[in-house]
Formats: C-alpha cells, sequence, structure tokens
C-alpha cells in the first residue's frame, strides 16, 4: 500500500510508465469474485485488484495482489494489497466498448459494481468504495469516474 498511498505517488507510478493524460482520475478497486471465479477466470484475470487511472487516453490499470487470507470474510481491503510494478495494461478508448458503474448492492450506495468491457471481449467485473480511508485521492476521483459512467 505505501507504493501507491499518494496522489503524488500514483501520479509517479503512471508517469514511469507513460499512463498520464490530462485529465487523470486515479481510484483503487478490487476484482468482484463473485462475477468472476474458475481456474479460466484465474489466469484471464490474474489480480485480486487494480489500481486504476482513467484518462481522456484510456484506462491504465496496475495490478494489486492480495495475501492468501485476504477477502475471504467479505469485501477485500486494497490497503492490505500489493502493487505489481510490473503488471501494467491500457486499454486505449477506442478498445473499451462500454463502461457501467451502478450500486453493488440494493441498499449498498457506497460501495460500486463496475464493469469495463472491451472489444476485444475482455470483462473486469470490479467494485471499489467511494470513500477508501487509507487512499486520500479515491472520494474525488472516483466520484468523478461514477459521474462520468454511472448509470442515469
Amino acid at each position: 500500500m505505501e507504493e501507491f498511498n499518494t496522489i503524488e505517488k500514483v501520479r509517479n507510478l503512471f508517469e514511469s510508465v507513460g499512463g498520464l493524460g490530462n485529465e487523470n482520475l486515479f481510484f483503487v478497486t478490487c476484482q468482484d469474485k463473485e462475477k468472476v471465479s474458475g481456474v479460466a477466470a484465474g489466469m484471464e484475470y490474474p489480480y485480486d485488484g487494480l489500481l486504476i487511472n482513467a484518462s481522456e487516453k484510456g484506462i491504465g490499470m496496475f495490478y494489486l495482489r492480495a495475501g492468501a487470507l485476504s477477502g475471504l470474510f467479505g469485501l477485500s481491503n486494497p490497503a492490505k494489497m500489493k502493487l505489481e510494478r510490473e503488471n501494467y495494461v491500457f486499454i486505449p478508448v477506442e478498445n473499451i466498448q462500454w463502461i457501467t458503474v451502478k450500486n453493488f448492492a440494493l441498499l449498498n450506495s457506497k460501495t460500486k459494481r463496475i464493469e469495463i468491457n472491451t472489444v476485444d471481449g475482455k470483462s473486469h467485473k470490479l467494485y471499489a468504495k467511494i470513500d477508501e480511508k487509507d487512499f486520500p485521492y479515491q472520494k474525488q476521483n472516483f466520484t468523478m469516474f461514477i459521474e462520468k459512467y454511472g448509470n442515469k
């Protein structure tokens, strides 16, 4: 978590891979294991969470990996995940088919379900809390992402 707990560190991470745009929305997510499961899904989506930058150029993502027992008793915690610097993926805007953001559960508006679908048929099924106390950049950036892609 220490590698991505401030906006400055996150900006530097994305800058190191050429992943900054003019407008950058940085936030952390967890893989929605209810929606993505099985051995094939584990190979196709080998992460427990993502550190995301949504910009006008597309979606940049660093993989986050949880410990062995993390997430067994409910929702995963990105603050306990480790950043995998070597695993960076970029989806250019022209390869994004659609993005949806909606409430995680009927009575839970503080956590959102996110789906990023690409032209080549991949579907990243994620969830994120609007406010993550360990990541001061989360609330403002993720709220702006929700405003852009949330169901109207």
